[in-house]
């Protein structure tokens, strides 16, 4: 009998881990409020129903499944998620007090502090330039730059509320992910992901294998586990690092099932972390041997705005219509073969060889091209 995995929520997330579900089998049950959610029509099936209302549809849903994953970030909708878990005992892939550090940078920068764990210094410590960034937010939303330290103290003389701000140094070089899944004395590390940015801050491609030594890796699984371990953690984490001048500082971590890294890890070492999930939520252990085999993979983004095809972040991909799975994955995207039509779309292609990999993502780009 196929697994049954109930997600609630149908945005990013939610489009991860249904994506997730197909690779590996298993039957997604997506429950979202909002009919047109992105991952509505890609999900085996689609309760459109109110979580935090305790709609009778959403509780069926969450029940007939053998765990629940929650794939938002609403506060209130994780509380009525984690609420009726506990009141009927259903199993939830879910760390909720390690979300509620993660989910606050302040938190999160008081951990690594606490710990010895490298990050960039909080202003007026460091050097300028400064990123200034919502304590409450992931991802790109709301990020400003600071090129001085004038520029701060202009953005601290009109800001209404300085302390849900998080200012620090703003630091270059290389960004790359890892996740940790497992719980108390049973960790995980999976393969190093390099994130590469658009002019948003926002992430418009996901590689893998990165160029970096074993020692490098080494080092950043290392700190991976450790906040882990810290956090007492009991299901996924990502942490995400910026390599400067030689050393790997963590930017932010998310106790939650992060979007694109997956999917590009996936590609590369054919690891799905739905699997490793679904090990340590029903069992505290896993089934399946780790595996360090990797080819070289890329998870990006393009879009088609009035006849202009650009590579962009995943924002512009919550913009997306009803969207369509190509063969193996290689697209998802939402264009309907319409002359002219815009589109998003993620494609995923992975090689023998460095080289084979480079080819097939011009390929893909020429096709883009060349649609009508």
């Amino acid at each position: 009998m196929r697994k049954k995995v109930a997600i609630i929520g149908g945005k990013l997330q939610g489009l991860e881990a249904v994506l997730l579900c197909s690779q590996c089998g298993y039957e997604s049950l997506l429950i979202d409020i909002n009919p047109d959610a992105l991952a509505g029509s890609l999900a085996d099936r689609f309760v459109v129903s109110d979580v935090i209302r305790r709609d009778r549809e959403a509780i069926e849903a969450m029940e007939e499944a053998d765990f629940v994953l929650p794939a938002n970030e609403n506060a209130e909708l994780l509380k009525a998620i984690c609420s009726i878990c506990d009141e009927r005992n259903l199993k939830l892939a879910f760390d909720r007090n390690a979300y509620e550090i993660s989910c606050s940078k302040i938190k999160s920068d008081r951990l690594f502090a606490e710990h010895n764990i490298p990050a960039p210094r909080y202003y007026p410590e460091g050097e300028a330039p400064y990123i200034i960034k919502p304590s409450g937010e992931s991802g790109s939303k709301h990020v400003q730059y600071a090129e001085t330290a004038e520029d701060v103290e202009k953005f601290l003389a009109v800001c209404d509320n300085p302390d849900i701000w998080v200012i620090q140094e703003y630091l270059t070089g290389p960004s790359y992910s890892i996740e940790v899944i497992g719980c108390p004395g049973n960790y995980r590390t999976y393969e190093v992901t390099k994130i590469h940015m658009d002019d948003a801050y926002d992430c418009c491609r996901v590689s893998a294998p990165v160029d970096i030594t074993a020692e490098e890796e080494k080092e950043l699984g290392d700190i991976g586990v450790k906040i882990a371990e810290v956090l007492g953690l009991r299901g996924i984490m990502d942490v995400e690092v910026i390599h400067h001048k030689g050393q790997m500082r963590v930017l932010e971590i998310d106790a939650r099932l992060p979007s694109q890294t997956p999917l590009a890890v996936l590609a590369s070492s054919g690891v799905n972390y739905m699997e490793e999930l679904a090990s340590i939520v029903e069992k505290s252990s896993f089934d399946t041997p780790e595996k360090r085999d990797f080819l070289p993979a890329s998870y990006e983004h393009y879009m088609r705005r009035d006849g202009r095809l650009f590579q962009g972040g995943e924002g512009y991909l919550t913009e997306a219509g009803k969207l369509f799975i190509g063969d193996n994955l290689e697209f998802v995207w939402d264009y309907g073969g319409v002359a002219g039509q815009d589109f998003s779309s993620i494609f995923i292609v992975k090689g023998a060889t460095e080289a084979q990999l480079e080819a097939r993502r011009d390929a893909i780009r020429e096709k883009l091209k060349m649609l009508p």
